[in-house]
């Protein structure tokens, strides 16, 4: 089920109440094996470390060159007409303006300030927040990696409606990603999302 990531300037001008996202079946596959990795990965236990034997003497460290900064962008009308409604309080705008903070576009990237949009929107009830939010969780894009995070995030997304997030969630249950391995709630989110003509639900249902 692929969702239509809607531009910045239909949602600016026209002010749709629709769903943005960065989301699509193979992201959302990706997101699966991300968790999975970052589940099943045991911590390693730190070695010491060994003395170097040198037998040449110490060379002076050269001094380190500084990054050059990225170019910032200029902020386009759009964004700005996203800004101005974010701060207003308009959710689906504070949504939209996190996904070009964090995609750079129209405006300089800003992983950090995205995801703090994202957590925002999905406070107050934006399923679309919710699972950018997760994702953030899971990419470790603008906050540090959590699974237990991603599946809350998840999961307020799932419970908001949002099909991707209930495909995700039941296949987090159907594998054992960072939740209790579960056939019954793995079947019931993705009969859910399903019913909401989500190709990839129906077709782990058919398995």
């Amino acid at each position: 089920m692929k969702k239509i990531v809607v531009s910045i300037f239909l949602l600016s001008v026209v002010g749709a109440a629709v769903y943005c996202y960065m989301s699509y079946p193979e992201e959302v596959q990706n997101l699966l094996k991300k968790a999975q990795s970052f589940v099943s990965a045991a911590p390693q236990e730190p070695q010491a470390a060994q003395p170097a034997v040198s037998q040449q003497p110490a060379q002076p460290a050269a001094p380190a060159q500084p990054e050059p900064a990225a170019p910032a962008v200029e902020v386009s009308e759009e964004v700005r007409a996203l800004q101005s409604a974010a701060e207003g309080g308009d959710v689906m705008a504070q949504c939209n303006l996190g996904l070009a903070l964090e995609q750079g576009t129209g405006i300089s990237a800003d992983a950090a300030k995205a995801a703090e949009l994202y957590r925002k929107a999905a406070e107050q009830g934006n399923a679309a927040a919710a699972f950018n939010l997760a994702r953030c969780y899971v990419n470790g894009s603008g906050v540090e990696l959590s699974v237990e995070q991603f599946l809350t995030w998840c999961r307020k997304a799932a419970e908001l409606g949002d099909a991707d997030a209930m495909y995700t969630l039941g296949m987090c249950y159907k594998k054992g990603l960072g939740v209790q391995m579960s056939a019954e709630e793995a079947s019931a989110w993705l009969r859910k999302a399903a019913e909401l003509k989500h190709e990839q639900a129906a077709a782990a249902l058919a398995e």
